[in-house]
Formats: C-alpha cells, sequence, structure tokens
C-alpha cells in the first residue's frame, strides 16, 4: 500500500505517452521520491502540498466576458382563461404553435392542446392543390378540421380526414359508412347519411369516394363492383350500367371503367368516348392514357386515337410531362425518344431538362423552353423557382427567366397555402421568387407568407418583414 502512489505516477506518465527522459527525471525528483520518503516514513498524516509544489495560481479576467443573451417571448392572448377550444371568427392566418394556434397578428387563441394541425393539401391530376384547410388532432386521436383563416371551425367529431378535390372529406363512422365533405369555405358539400346507395358500400367504403374528378366520386359496393356518384348520393350511368366491375377515378374528363371483359373509357355524361376493347387501360394525365391490347401497349389520346405503339413493353407510365416505357422516355410533343440535340433528357415536372455546354436547358411539355446558365443539374423545382447545381458544385435558386434567387440553397418549400415557392439556404435563410430576404433561422415551414423559425431558445414565426409575429421560448433548448 506504501508504494501506490508513486506506482500510480508511473503509470499516469506511461500511460500519457511522453517521453521518459527529462520528464521521468522531473518526475522522480519533484513526485515519486518525496512520496516514497513519506511513505517509509510512516507518516502519512503529512499534507500532500508539503511534498509537491503547487501548482500555478491562474486567475480569470472576467472582464472581457459579455452579459449573456436574454430573450424574450413575443405573444399575446385573446382572453385570459386557458383556451382549451378553437372558437370561429379569427382573423388573419392560424399559425400552428406549441400544439396550439395562434393568429398572424401574435395573438394566441387556442393554448397546446392538439397533437398536430397541418395543411389540407391534394393532388389534382397530378399537381398539388392547397386546400386552406387545416386538419387538427387531439391528443385523444379524434379530427377537427378549420378554415386556415380561422372563419369557421368543426368538432373533434371524426376518426379520418382525406383531402380531395371538393375540400376534405371526414369520415365520423367508418363501420356505418357516414362522411360529411366540407369545402375551403367551412360548406357542407355532401353527407353521405343522405346517400341512398350508402347501404350497399363496401365495409369502410366511403374514404373511397375521396377518388373525385369531373363531377363524380367513385364508389365501391359490398359485392365487389364499382360505380360513380354525385354530390347528391345520384348513379352515373354509364353506357347503360350502373355497376360495373371495375372502375378508375375520372382524370381529364374520361374515366376507365371494365365492362363485358375489357376497359373503355366514359365521358362524365356516361357515353362510352373508347369502347372497350382492351386488356388494361390507366387513367389518362396530361390528355394522354396507356392502354395495351391484343398487340402490346400503345398511348391514347382523349379521343381514342393511337399516338404511341410500344408494343411488347412490360411497363408504361404516362405522366403531364412524358411518357415511360421500360425505362425508355418519350415526349409529349411529337411522341419521340426524349432526345434534344444529341442530348438525352432527364424528366421532369415540366417535361425534360438537358445539360448543355454552358448551362441547363428544360423542353416544357407545352414546346416552351427554360434555360439556366452555369448550370450543370436540374434538381427540383417548386412554383416558378427552380433549384439547379452549378459548376463549381454549390447550388442556387433561379427563376423561369435565368436570374438566380438565392445561393447556398438546400431546397426548395412550398407555401403550405398557397402553393407558392421559396428557396431555403443551408444557413436557413428564406427567399421569395423575387429575390427577397423573407427570414432567417428558418426550418422550411411556410404558410401565408409567414415562416417558422427558431433562433436560441426561441421558436415561432416571422412575417414578410423578417420581424417576430408570435415566438415563445422553448424550455428544452439548450
Amino acid at each position: 500500500m506504501k508504494r501506490l502512489i508513486p506506482m500510480a505516477l508511473c503509470l499516469a506518465l506511461l500511460l500519457s505517452g511522453c517521453g521518459l527522459s527529462e520528464q521521468m527525471a522531473t518526475v522522480r525528483e519533484e513526485y515519486i521520491d518525496p512520496a516514497i520518503e513519506r511513505a517509509d516514513s510512516g507518516d502519512l498524516d503529512q499534507p500532500m502540498e508539503e511534498v509537491a509544489q503547487a501548482g500555478p495560481n491562474v486567475s480569470t479576467d472576467r472582464s472581457l466576458l459579455g452579459e449573456p443573451e436574454t430573450y424574450e417571448a413575443v405573444y399575446s392572448r385573446a382572453q385570459s382563461g386557458y383556451m382549451s377550444v378553437l372558437e370561429e371568427g379569427w382573423s388573419g392566418t392560424l399559425l400552428p404553435i406549441g400544439g396550439g394556434l395562434a393568429t398572424s397578428e401574435g395573438e394566441i387563441v387556442l393554448d397546446p392542446v392538439l397533437h398536430s394541425a397541418v395543411p389540407a393539401v391534394c393532388s389534382v391530376e397530378g399537381e398539388e392543390f392547397n386546400l386552406q384547410i387545416y386538419i387538427l388532432e387531439n391528443a385523444d386521436g379524434m379530427y377537427a378540421v378549420c378554415s386556415a383563416f380561422g372563419d369557421w371551425v368543426t368538432d373533434f367529431a371524426y376518426t379520418e380526414v382525406i383531402p380531395f378535390e371538393l375540400g376534405v372529406l371526414c369520415v365520423y363512422d367508418a363501420g356505418e359508412n357516414l362522411a360529411v365533405c366540407y369545402s375551403s369555405d367551412g360548406s357542407v358539400v355532401f353527407d353521405t347519411a343522405d346517400f341512398t346507395a350508402r347501404s350497399q358500400f363496401a365495409s369502410g367504403g366511403a374514404a373511397g369516394l375521396a377518388n373525385y374528378g369531373s363531377g363524380y366520386m367513385l364508389c365501391e359496393y359490398a359485392n365487389g363492383q364499382k360505380g360513380f356518384l354525385d354530390t347528391e348520393g345520384s348513379v352515373l350511368s354509364c353506357g347503360g350500367d350502373i355497376y360495373l366491375d371495375d372502375a378508375q377515378p375520372f382524370s381529364d374528363g374520361l374515366a376507365a371503367v371494365y365492362s363485358g371483359g375489357a376497359w373503355g373509357y366514359v365521358n362524365s355524361e356516361g357515353k362510352y368516348v373508347v369502347e372497350p376493347g382492351y386488356e388494361q387501360a390507366g387513367a389518362f394525365s396530361g390528355g394522354h392514357a396507356a392502354v395495351r391490347g391484343a398487340d402490346g401497349w400503345s398511348v391514347i389520346d382523349t379521343a381514342g386515337n393511337v399516338v404511341l405503339e410500344l408494343g411488347a413493353v412490360s411497363e408504361v407510365t404516362v405522366n403531364r410531362g412524358w411518357i415511360e416505357a421500360d425505362g425508355k422516355y418519350y415526349t409529349v410533343n411529337d411522341y419521340t425518344e426524349a432526345v434534344f440535340f444529341g442530348y438525352t433528357g432527364t424528366p421532369c415536372d415540366e417535361g425534360f431538362w438537358v445539360q448543355g455546354a454552358n448551362g441547363v436547358r428544360v423542353f416544357r411539355a407545352d414546346g416552351t423552353q427554360v434555360y439556366f446558365s452555369g448550370a450543370v443539374e436540374l434538381l427540383d423545382q417548386v412554383g416558378y423557382l427552380y433549384l439547379v447545381r452549378l459548376a463549381d458544385g454549390t447550388t442556387a435558386a433561379m427563376d423561369e427567366y435565368s436570374r438566380v434567387v438565392a445561393t447556398g440553397v438546400e431546397r426548395l418549400v412550398a407555401d403550405g397555402l398557397t402553393g407558392v415557392g421559396f428557396a431555403l439556404t443551408d444557413d436557413g435563410e428564406l427567399y421569395g421568387s423575387d429575390g427577397a430576404l423573407l427570414a432567417t433561422d428558418c426550418d422550411g415551414e411556410v404558410l401565408n407568407m409567414s415562416a417558422r423559425c427558431e433562433e436560441g431558445p426561441l421558436t415561432g414565426w416571422k412575417n414578410s418583414a423578417g420581424e417576430w409575429i408570435i415566438c415563445l421560448i422553448n424550455d428544452t433548448a439548450d
């Protein structure tokens, strides 16, 4: 036990990786020998500071340290009491914050009782459509819906909410196929309780009514057959049949229906535009659909004319801007392979893009072009903004006139209520399509020109001038 102290010192020296020459001699002279002498003498009460040399006494000059940064929440309340229920009639955009809701004037109108509040967005014929409705979920997993501008709200009475072209389809009894549809102004478009055909629906079939187009909802019956209903609950007769062996939702004004062992297409009057005669048929997109007959796959237009014969391919996909068959792409303009001035096109939302000697060119489905000077790759598009990679490896957001909106862009984001595009940089700066800085310290969520931001322990929303509309202090922040 007497030798433990010097042994520990030696071991520490070895583990430190120091040299064993001058350092070892110094350590032995100043620490080890006095420690051994003290241990051998049995004078274990001798203070260590009398044996070892004292270390340097370092004092910190605190005059150079500034005052700690202070943060202050910014908000007001609609009323003094706790608000567990959202009332209607508020002005401005509602903004989700901390499980509650506030107005774009910075006034809290619902305390934190929500699990989530998200904008209702649906896809209409391949394009994102913003409904300007919020879907609210409470802690019990029940749903309500409200206007994004606070002028109407429902109770938490729904087990499922599905956005679609007419608004939001809110299911309040899945077993009984009971659901109500609200439009963006809060009016009731329909309630399935009023549908005489509801008793024939397949179990849980009410949710399928969100497959809507050209005034009709796709309906699945308990016997496996399908049909179409309007918002009054009336059944569409398709070529004399109201019960079809199979059917797809309307798109581009036509619906693929399966009857008599073959697929054809009907219009919103229930008349056949393309007589049944195909083994397979896809939905129309951008005025084209893929069909498979005895001779293989082909692409037709809305008049039923064959515009592209593909033959024995295994899979065909039709998009608003392009056609794909087994990995080979075709244009929707002249139905030729997507090769432009000797360059093979890469599909994008609007058509195809190619990399040329001095930039990237986009060939749109409508026949127009967009050119981005200095770009080597098109990464994304939101609204009228394009995210490109430049020759030096950096990224930039450009508008359709090849003007740079922002550099060092991490991604493009869409306003959840208007669909307008914004550019978010790597350091959290948010720019509009005109290149104006909207706000800093943003996380990429935008609602009607208000940006959600985090700055230190503050979290909340900033307006288009970059000023806090409302912010709260996050007690869990570092």
